[in-house]
Protein backbone atom coordinates (compact mmCIF):
# COMPACT_ATOMS: atom_id res chain seq x y z
CA UNK A 1 0.00 0.00 0.00
CA UNK A 2 1.81 3.54 -1.08
CA UNK A 3 1.35 5.66 1.79
CA UNK A 4 2.70 8.88 -0.70
CA UNK A 5 -0.01 11.60 -0.82
CA UNK A 6 0.47 14.86 -3.33
CA UNK A 7 0.12 18.08 -0.28
CA UNK A 8 0.24 17.30 3.77
CA UNK A 9 -1.15 19.85 5.93
CA UNK A 10 0.33 19.93 9.37
CA UNK A 11 -1.07 23.30 11.78
CA UNK A 12 0.79 22.55 15.17
CA UNK A 13 -0.33 24.43 18.34
CA UNK A 14 2.71 26.75 19.33
CA UNK A 15 1.52 28.56 22.15
CA UNK A 16 2.91 28.61 25.61
CA UNK A 17 1.61 25.64 26.67
CA UNK A 18 3.60 23.88 24.41
CA UNK A 19 7.29 24.64 25.11
CA UNK A 20 8.04 21.42 26.91
CA UNK A 21 6.70 19.10 24.62
CA UNK A 22 7.24 21.16 21.10
CA UNK A 23 10.05 19.28 20.11
CA UNK A 24 8.72 16.16 20.55
CA UNK A 25 5.83 17.20 18.08
CA UNK A 26 8.26 18.55 15.84
CA UNK A 27 9.97 15.74 15.41
CA UNK A 28 6.93 13.51 15.31
CA UNK A 29 5.59 15.82 12.37
CA UNK A 30 8.99 15.50 10.43
CA UNK A 31 8.20 12.26 10.32
CA UNK A 32 5.12 12.18 8.92
CA UNK A 33 6.22 14.05 6.26
CA UNK A 34 8.87 11.55 5.39
CA UNK A 35 6.66 8.33 5.98
CA UNK A 36 4.10 10.08 3.62
CA UNK A 37 6.57 12.08 1.01
CA UNK A 38 4.45 15.02 -0.13
CA UNK A 39 5.15 16.99 -2.96
CA UNK A 40 4.18 20.27 -1.27
CA UNK A 41 3.40 20.97 2.47
CA UNK A 42 0.86 23.34 3.61
CA UNK A 43 2.47 24.16 7.44
CA UNK A 44 0.86 26.13 9.81
CA UNK A 45 2.19 27.16 13.37
CA UNK A 46 -0.73 29.02 15.20
CA UNK A 47 -0.06 30.62 18.75
CA UNK A 48 -1.53 34.36 18.99
CA UNK A 49 -0.51 34.47 15.71
CA UNK A 50 -0.43 32.15 13.06
CA UNK A 51 1.56 31.41 10.23
CA UNK A 52 0.48 29.55 6.97
CA UNK A 53 2.23 28.69 3.64
CA UNK A 54 2.58 26.15 1.07
CA UNK A 55 6.39 24.95 0.58
CA UNK A 56 8.56 22.46 -0.24
CA UNK A 57 9.38 19.05 2.14
CA UNK A 58 12.85 20.74 3.01
CA UNK A 59 11.25 23.65 3.72
CA UNK A 60 8.97 22.38 5.63
CA UNK A 61 11.29 20.52 7.72
CA UNK A 62 13.68 23.36 8.16
CA UNK A 63 10.33 25.71 9.36
CA UNK A 64 9.48 22.76 11.99
CA UNK A 65 12.70 22.91 13.22
CA UNK A 66 12.46 26.73 13.58
CA UNK A 67 9.53 26.87 15.90
CA UNK A 68 8.79 28.26 19.10
CA UNK A 69 6.24 28.23 21.52
CA UNK A 70 4.45 31.80 22.95
CA UNK A 71 1.38 33.15 23.37
CA UNK A 72 -2.54 32.02 22.99
CA UNK A 73 -3.68 29.27 20.97
CA UNK A 74 -5.64 30.76 17.64
CA UNK A 75 -6.92 27.44 16.45
CA UNK A 76 -9.80 28.35 14.75
CA UNK A 77 -7.65 30.74 12.64
CA UNK A 78 -4.27 28.52 11.84
CA UNK A 79 -6.32 25.39 10.92
CA UNK A 80 -9.28 26.94 8.72
CA UNK A 81 -6.46 28.72 7.18
CA UNK A 82 -4.68 25.75 6.80
CA UNK A 83 -7.64 23.36 5.83
CA UNK A 84 -9.02 26.83 3.46
CA UNK A 85 -5.22 25.67 1.19
CA UNK A 86 -6.14 21.82 0.99
CA UNK A 87 -9.55 22.22 -0.08
CA UNK A 88 -9.05 23.79 -3.59
CA UNK A 89 -6.20 20.98 -3.84
CA UNK A 90 -8.35 18.04 -2.96
CA UNK A 91 -10.98 19.30 -5.34
CA UNK A 92 -8.56 18.66 -7.93
CA UNK A 93 -8.30 15.05 -7.27
CA UNK A 94 -5.01 15.73 -5.45
CA UNK A 95 -4.29 13.22 -2.40
CA UNK A 96 -4.24 15.71 0.64
CA UNK A 97 -4.19 14.97 4.59
CA UNK A 98 -4.55 17.71 7.41
CA UNK A 99 -2.80 16.69 10.83
CA UNK A 100 -3.98 19.00 13.67
CA UNK A 101 -1.54 18.78 16.80
CA UNK A 102 -2.77 20.83 19.68
CA UNK A 103 -2.47 20.56 23.21
CA UNK A 104 -5.09 24.01 24.47
CA UNK A 105 -8.67 25.09 23.45
CA UNK A 106 -9.31 27.35 21.37
CA UNK A 107 -8.76 31.14 23.22
CA UNK A 108 -7.37 34.21 20.65
CA UNK A 109 -8.87 33.07 16.96
CA UNK A 110 -9.95 36.68 15.41
CA UNK A 111 -10.35 35.74 11.74
CA UNK A 112 -12.33 32.59 11.91
CA UNK A 113 -15.25 30.98 14.28
CA UNK A 114 -16.07 27.93 15.44
CA UNK A 115 -18.73 27.26 12.49
CA UNK A 116 -16.43 27.87 9.77
CA UNK A 117 -13.84 25.46 11.33
CA UNK A 118 -16.16 22.97 11.67
CA UNK A 119 -17.34 23.81 8.00
CA UNK A 120 -13.80 23.64 6.57
CA UNK A 121 -13.34 19.98 8.10
CA UNK A 122 -16.71 19.13 6.44
CA UNK A 123 -15.81 20.30 3.32
CA UNK A 124 -12.54 18.47 2.92
CA UNK A 125 -13.59 14.92 4.39
CA UNK A 126 -16.54 15.62 2.03
CA UNK A 127 -13.89 16.09 -0.64
CA UNK A 128 -10.80 13.94 0.11
CA UNK A 129 -12.30 11.20 2.55
CA UNK A 130 -13.71 10.74 6.20
CA UNK A 131 -9.12 10.14 7.27
CA UNK A 132 -8.50 13.23 5.58
CA UNK A 133 -8.18 14.91 8.71
CA UNK A 134 -6.37 13.30 11.96
CA UNK A 135 -5.83 15.01 15.11
CA UNK A 136 -3.57 14.69 18.18
CA UNK A 137 -5.25 16.42 21.78
CA UNK A 138 -1.97 16.26 24.59
CA UNK A 139 -2.96 16.76 28.02
CA UNK A 140 -1.11 16.18 31.14
CA UNK A 141 -3.76 12.35 31.32
CA UNK A 142 -5.17 10.49 28.93
CA UNK A 143 -8.80 11.54 30.02
CA UNK A 144 -7.73 15.06 29.95
CA UNK A 145 -6.10 14.45 26.81
CA UNK A 146 -9.96 12.73 25.83
CA UNK A 147 -11.96 15.43 27.05
CA UNK A 148 -10.04 17.49 25.20
CA UNK A 149 -10.72 15.54 22.30
CA UNK A 150 -14.59 16.07 22.86
CA UNK A 151 -14.16 19.43 23.04
CA UNK A 152 -12.12 20.07 20.02
CA UNK A 153 -14.70 21.33 16.98
CA UNK A 154 -15.40 19.04 14.08
CA UNK A 155 -12.87 15.82 15.44
CA UNK A 156 -13.55 12.95 14.13
CA UNK A 157 -12.90 10.15 16.92
CA UNK A 158 -11.96 7.02 14.60
CA UNK A 159 -9.07 9.31 13.16
CA UNK A 160 -7.40 10.94 16.26
CA UNK A 161 -5.65 10.29 18.99
CA UNK A 162 -5.06 11.77 22.90
CA UNK A 163 -1.73 11.69 24.18
CA UNK A 164 0.03 12.66 27.70
CA UNK A 165 2.63 15.13 27.89
CA UNK A 166 5.10 12.10 27.77
CA UNK A 167 7.37 11.74 24.44
CA UNK A 168 6.42 8.31 24.31
CA UNK A 169 2.76 8.67 24.45
CA UNK A 170 2.91 11.65 21.80
CA UNK A 171 5.17 8.98 19.70
CA UNK A 172 2.37 6.54 19.94
CA UNK A 173 -0.14 9.15 19.04
CA UNK A 174 1.31 10.28 15.66
CA UNK A 175 1.73 6.31 15.15
CA UNK A 176 -1.87 5.32 15.75
CA UNK A 177 -3.24 8.42 13.06
CA UNK A 178 -1.08 7.21 10.81
CA UNK A 179 -2.29 3.78 10.77
CA UNK A 180 -5.72 4.83 9.69
CA UNK A 181 -4.82 4.65 6.53
CA UNK A 182 -6.26 4.68 3.42
CA UNK A 183 -4.17 5.74 1.20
Amino acid sequence: MSTTVDTIGIAIDTSGSMHSILKDVCTEAIGIIEKYEPQTVVLCNFSTRFNCSTMTVTEAINKIKSVYSSGSTAMYDGVTTMLHELIPLASEHKKVMAVIITDGIENSSVLFNRNQLVDAKNQLRQIAGSDSIREICISSTIENASNLQNMTPGLSRPHSSGATRDRNSIRNAFRTITQTNTY
